[in-house]
């Protein structure tokens, strides 16, 4: 593999690819979505505050659990409905921010079109289950509510000169961010191949990671998580273009990364933030949402297992 032609064609396409989506969010585009969510919510049987703040995610994770947090601390919705409305706050957030700003362009680009797709498709499935299990409790637990809220999007579709440049200029922030990282791990994987260091890495993993039927090799795209998942997704991409992982090692391999990604979020973000934002509460809360996120990542590891 030519690694100067490959991270050159690697940076040109996720470079486009970020900037179309983030041009893509500024027009409002991204107001269809919330038309989709918008259902889902009124059908969870949450008071109107908490179907607020869900839908708050979509500007921002922050957002969406500082609105919870002052309606909780206002006394009007009680912990079992702000329990429930953690663990649908996934889905707005991997829908809106996680998937159609970030992910979905860089795993097409770096995993190709087929894996990408369906890598995004999994995660996604993760965050209707997690609703799917909030839903389902509050429906059965909460006494039946009636909402009356406007369900009309009356934001309209925008394409000027302004939001093109809005749009890029929020991408080159994220590019700057992304595409270190991209090259960091891509040349370093390159040197270790080169070297045949990752013959030593992979007799060491590849005891563990047989229970999987995984090569050792595949510990690479874990480390490379713990820095970003577009390390991830690079380190990944190079490894099946080397034949060492097929199409459904990939996306095992890809699914555990995602674990430790999730790990890694709650330690340095998630679990400051629940706690700031609700007190001795928000650790309760970050604790559930973390528990039921990993127990269906593993569910999905599992499926896959059986499905290819």
């Amino acid at each position: 593999m030519d690694v100067l032609s490959y991270l050159t064609q690697t940076i040109l396409l996720s470079s486009v690819g970020i900037i179309i989506a983030g041009i893509i969010e500024e027009t409002n585009l991204l107001s269809i979505i919330k038309k989709i969510t918008k259902p889902l919510c009124l059908i969870s049987n949450l008071p109107e505050e908490c179907v607020v703040a869900l839908l708050g995610n979509f500007i921002n994770p922050t957002v969406g659990k500082s609105m919870l947090a002052k309606f909780y601390k206002e006394n009007k919705i009680n912990s079992r409905e702000t329990i429930v409305t953690t663990i649908i706050s996934p889905l707005p957030i991997i829908l809106g921010e996680s998937i159609f700003r970030v992910q979905l362009p860089l795993a097409i680009v770096l995993l190709g079109y087929k894996l990408g797709t369906i890598y995004v498709l999994f995660n996604m499935l993760s965050g209707f289950l997690m609703a799917l299990i909030g839903i389902i409790y509050s429906n059965i637990a909460f006494e039946r509510k009636f909402l009356n809220i406007d369900t009309n999007n009356n934001e309209k579709i925008i394409f000027n000169r302004a939001v093109i440049t809005k749009g890029i200029k929020k991408s080159i922030k994220l590019l700057k961010k992304v595409i270190p990282m991209i090259v960091i791990f891509t040349l370093l994987i390159h040197c270790l191949m080169t070297f045949g260091l990752i013959d030593i890495i992979k007799e060491i993993f590849t005891p563990i990671f047989s229970i999987l039927d995984l090569p050792g090799e595949a510990v690479m795209v874990l480390v490379a998580n713990f820095a970003h998942f577009s390390a991830g997704y690079a380190t990944v991409s190079i490894l099946i273009k080397n034949g060492v992982l097929n199409e459904k090692q990939a996306l095992l391999t890809l699914l555990i990364g995602n674990i430790i990604g999730i790990t890694m979020i709650y330690l340095k973000h998630s679990i400051g933030t629940y706690v700031a934002l609700f007190g001795r509460f928000g650790l309760k809360l970050a604790m559930i949402n973390y528990t039921i996120s990993i127990i269906i990542k593993i569910f999905l590891i599992m499926l896959i297992m059986l499905m290819f």
